[in-house]
């Protein structure tokens, strides 16, 4: 007579196999599974956490083991330890494959989240890029401009004529600007410091030689009201445009004009450099006219007493002359300013520095790579 044997009933070598066997089959991915698409961040999450599961599924079956309340768990628990000499080897390899696939899964969500941050950089830098492509076609539309309004009400041409003097063409110092200058949002960045001394000022700030207006933007989310006036053409429509108020001309004769005491502050980055000693003395006297009593004054320029700085300093082709800081300083307190004061700005990198491991290689550093910029910072007098 035939007896049909279960599973309880089966050999336990036999028994113990199929179970190794249908733990391999579960951990198996599907025939009919696809591999993720390599644009579909999302999915190969989802994958990895099922291939995760899986794993953990297949890490109890390492070891085979014999449930206390299956029939003859005895005998079969002894055959499990007289037998285990067969399986000990594949059991350590199949510990150290599950372990490997493991680090492989976290491998690959390491992977993912990497491309995830590289993806979120390359996406800031193209809109960094597009904005700033944006603003050279706007100067180059606006050089085209100039030159058809000249071509337009030009007669016959005529031999060209050397002029006694040339400047560089507002289109083209726009450009450059653009190139070595840096990008408005760093620039704004590094001014952002100077907002600690406009604080409660007794009336608006002007921004003299306001350029691209990265100052303004700064005093506008502040909610400091202020205005600018630039020499740049360009500069002043793309200004304008970003909603500022700027005005159009020689920012001397702009604070000249303005009524005495009717400031809070006066601010110029970077322009003393443009000018010559008398019209840097004109312009700071105009400013101690305009400013309230406890209005601010900020100049900030080239720091003289820094060799590498100065590289900037003959880089831009408008620059006319360096002023070294103790002379603007001077010329602050001689022209009625009070509480003037030096602010050594822009540090180098340390990497673009000397190691300082002796007293002479601070000296260095000081004299070859010391901090790039300097502010002069001043105040009209409060009893004035």
């Amino acid at each position: 007579m035939s007896l049909s044997v279960s599973n309880s009933e089966k050999d336990p070598v036999t028994a113990l196999a199929e179970e190794i066997r249908a733990a391999v089959a579960e951990t198996s991915p599907s025939s009919e599974a696809g591999a993720p698409s390599t644009g579909e961040l999302s999915e190969i999450s989802g994958e990895t956490e099922a291939l995760r599961a899986m794993l953990r599924r297949a890490e109890a079956h390492v070891t085979p083991t014999i449930p206390g309340g299956v029939r003859f768990a005895g005998m079969k628990g002894l055959a499990l330890r007289l037998l285990r000499f067969l399986w000990r080897d594949q059991a350590s390899f199949n510990a150290l494959s599950l372990e490997a696939q493991l680090a492989l899964v976290h491998a690959l969500e390491q992977n993912r989240r990497q491309l995830q941050e590289a993806l979120g950089r390359l996406d800031r830098s193209l809109a960094e890029r597009d904005a700033s492509w944006g603003r050279r076609a706007a100067i180059q539309d606006g050089r085209l401009s100039v030159l058809e309004g000249s071509a337009a009400g030009a007669g016959a041409p005529s031999p060209p004529v050397a002029p006694a003097f040339a400047e560089i063409p507002p289109g083209v110092y726009s450009l450059f600007e653009e190139r070595f200058r840096g990008e408005p949002a760093s620039v704004a960045e590094k001014q952002r410091s100077y907002l600690r001394f406009l604080k409660d000022v007794p009336g608006p700030v002007l921004d003299v030689g306001c350029g691209r207006g990265e100052f303004l933007a700064t005093l506008r989310e502040a909610n400091v009201p202020a205005s600018g006036v630039e020499t740049n053409p360009l500069s002043v429509a793309l200004g304008r445009e970003a909603g500022f108020e700027i005005e159009e001309g020689d920012g001397i004769e702009a604070l000249t004009r303005r009524p005495p005491r009717s400031l809070g502050g006066v601010v110029a980055f970077q322009v003393v450099e443009h000018w010559t000693a008398g019209a840097t003395w004109a312009f700071l006297r105009a400013a101690r006219r305009a400013l309230a009593p406890g209005g601010v004054l900020i100049v900030e320029t080239i720091n003289t007493d820094s060799l590498s700085a100065l590289k900037a300093f003959f880089l831009d082709p408008t620059h006319v002359r360096p002023v070294p800081a103790e002379a603007l300083k001077f010329l602050a307190e001689a022209a009625g300013f009070a509480d003037v004061s030096i602010e050594y700005r822009a540090p180098l990198r340390p990497e673009e520095r000397l190691a300082e491991t002796s007293p002479n290689d601070a000296r260095l550093n000081r004299l070859l790579f010391g901090p790039q910029d300097y502010a002069v910072i001043a105040r009209a007098p409060a009893s004035a």
